[in-house]
């Protein structure tokens, strides 16, 4: 029997959240038509909750920069689903039995932040691991070793700065601080200090900026103000969505360069080794989420 549904309703039902999910997760698997989709929303009264199996839920978001900083978590997914949204393609699968679904989301904050929403939107993820590499600020650390996330800043974000052109911030948005989530940080810990030894590992205050920082003047600044381990151009944006919306995070680093006059040239000659050594500790970590 034909399906009867007048225009507005159809129009609304198009502008609803739970037909971009519906109409995301359906397509993954099928070439079903919009106004198949709308007909399943009209049978089930128009919700399609998150918690039905859909193959999107219960997962956990592993979110990058950039692809080589991804590819080897990619290439151990098994059973892949790939799904393309806003110029990105999110790879869903399992690895080592946890289900986890994999993005390379740009360079840079926005591009973070819109990327790591998206996860939370469209797949629903429980938490959110970012992972790939950074200059270093605290000078003890040395190409190849870890900086574990206990909490993140927007080093450049005027909400850091106590007044304004527009005058004195409210101190509900004068916090550019965002704390990880405690068990993610453990687990990552343990998953490090088993990949790579102890001497390898640190957990510490990482800090985000939209510019890259090459002077050691700067790098000295950073560390002195925040006591920061070590400083890259994503991680506070993504704390920040996750914090609003209540999402565990943790973010993971590999010290790739040393922040100063040739960090282009050793983020260049490192990011391989580099970016693979980090991809290591998230895969133990996925392999140890169970035990």
């Amino acid at each position: 029997m034909p399906l009867e549904i007048d225009a507005e309703h159809a129009k609304q039902l198009i502008r609803s959240p739970a037909f971009r999910q519906a109409e995301m997760v359906f397509r993954a698997r099928s070439a079903l038509s919009i106004a198949s989709i709308i007909a399943m929303l009209t049978q089930d009264g128009g919700d399609y909750p998150a918690g039905r199996e859909t193959g999107f839920c219960n997962m956990i978001g592993i979110q990058s920069a950039v692809e080589k900083e991804i590819e080897l978590v990619r290439e151990q997914i098994g059973d892949a689903r790939i799904q393309c949204c806003g110029g990105l393609q999110y790879v869903a699968g399992s690895v080592a039995g946890t289900e986890i679904v994999a993005v390379a989301g740009g360079v840079g904050k926005v591009r973070a932040a819109s990327c790591a929403q998206s996860l939370v939107d469209l797949f629903h993820v429980e938490s959110i691991v970012f992972c790939g590499v950074a200059g270093c600020v605290n000078p003890r650390l040395k190409a190849g070793d870890i900086a574990i996330s206990r909490d993140l800043f927007q080093y450049d974000c005027i909400a850091d700065i106590k007044t304004a052109i527009l005058g004195r911030i409210s101190s509900k948005f004068n916090q550019s601080r965002v704390i990880a989530d405690e068990n993610l940080g453990k687990l990552a810990e343990v998953a490090c200090v088993e990949t790579l030894g102890r001497s390898s590992c640190v957990v510490g205050t990482i800090v985000t900026g939209d510019k890259p920082v090459l002077t050691g003047t700067e790098r000295k600044k950073l560390r002195r103000k925040y006591g920061a381990e070590c400083v890259e151009m994503e991680g506070a944006a993504v704390a920040a969505v996750c914090d609003r919306n209540g999402v565990p995070f943790v973010v993971l680093r590999t010290i790739s360069d040393s922040a100063g006059l040739l960090t282009l040239l050793e983020f260049k000659r490192n990011l391989p080794a580099t970016s693979r050594r980090v991809q290591q500790v998230v895969l133990r970590m996925l392999a140890l989420v169970d035990q």
